[in-house]
């Protein structure tokens, strides 16, 4: 699959993650981007056993065509798929990394 970042993406990683020296967080998103391009499609992200280990789930109710991956306790990347909502799981082949949520999980 491809990954895009977006501006609100970047902004939020360099000052969420780079600034605070994060290091682990740091290289858990980077393992979740591995296991994102190594998938050749969103079918097999979501059938992948490593889903359950970074926590790749739907987000529900108004944002259901979000999903999102667990850094750790407090932090979450969003991500949303390049396609239209309902989505056709086989042939989203791209997604757009939308920003890292710190501000909704407590203390972490």
């Amino acid at each position: 699959m491809i990954i895009n970042k977006n501006k609100q993406y970047l902004k939020s990683y360099k000052k969420d993650i780079l600034n605070k020296n994060l290091v682990k967080e740091k290289i858990r998103i980077e393992n979740i981007e591995n296991l994102i391009i190594n998938s050749s499609n969103l079918q097999s992200l979501i059938n992948s056993p490593y889903k359950n280990i970074y926590h790749i789930e739907q987000k529900q109710g108004d944002l259901k065509e979000y999903y999102t991956a667990r850094v750790n306790n407090k932090i979450r990347l969003i991500m949303k798929p390049i396609g239209e909502y309902p989505y056709n799981k086989i042939e989203i082949e791209e997604i757009d990394f939308i920003d890292i949520d710190s501000k909704h999980y407590g203390e972490g």
